[in-house]
């Protein structure tokens, strides 16, 4: 059963947050700024976030892991065929790529599903090469409005309401947050970032 929830959850994030948080990921990748080199997409869910960092940069090549068999095959069916995009099924705690293999690093709303924080933090600064940085994004689950720009609309859809509500029940509040923050600073990285951008936390963290 645990299962087949997880798989009509991914479904639904697919066709609800993962269509309508195309601004949101196009801000993100904005913000990462890889114009070429290989970039790691840790929790890619399905599969945006790798397709805008890559999309109009022919010398960037992504790299998505995910457990959710779900998601990877929304992913796959999101990729456009003439980007260096591949989707892969992998456990974060143990990414299997050499050290230094990544110019750049990102997760978004991934972490709260974390069970071995410290292990992935320490994997995806091993595959990250020197002076490298690793975005890591969670939605801020106390937030009582919807920033402008971040949510795409269709007519009325999705009103505020919607959106709040999935952010207060997948978000991170300031506790769980404080925590991720401290492993993180506790971790191989060199320097840590934490702040806020559009509606959610960033931490930054470079290798």
């Amino acid at each position: 059963m645990k299962a087949v929830r997880a798989a009509i959850s991914a479904w639904l994030y697919d066709r609800g947050p993962g269509r309508y948080y195309q601004p949101a990921y196009r801000h993100i990748a904005s913000a990462i700024g890889l114009e070429e080199g290989r970039f790691l997409d840790v929790g890619c869910g399905p599969g945006w976030l790798s397709i805008r960092v890559a999309e109009g940069r022919p010398g960037v090549d992504a790299v998505g892991i995910d457990l959710s068999d779900t998601m990877l095959r929304a992913a796959e069916g999101h990729r456009p065929a003439h980007m260096n995009i591949t989707f892969q099924k992998m456990d974060a705690a143990h990414i299997e790529f050499p050290e230094g293999t990544f110019t750049a690093a990102a997760s978004i709303q991934s972490a709260h599903h974390w069970v071995r924080p410290e292990d992935i933090l320490a994997e995806v600064h091993r595959v990250l090469q020197p002076g490298a940085s690793f975005h890591i994004y969670e939605a801020m689950s106390e937030l009582q409005e919807v920033p402008a720009g971040w949510i795409e609309r269709r007519g009325l859809w999705p009103p505020d309401r919607v959106v709040l509500l999935g952010w207060r029940r997948f978000g991170m509040d300031t506790e769980r947050w404080a925590k991720l923050e401290d492993l993180a600073r506790k971790s191989p990285f060199s320097a840590i970032r934490s702040e806020q951008h559009g509606f959610y936390r960033r931490l930054v963290l470079t290798r």
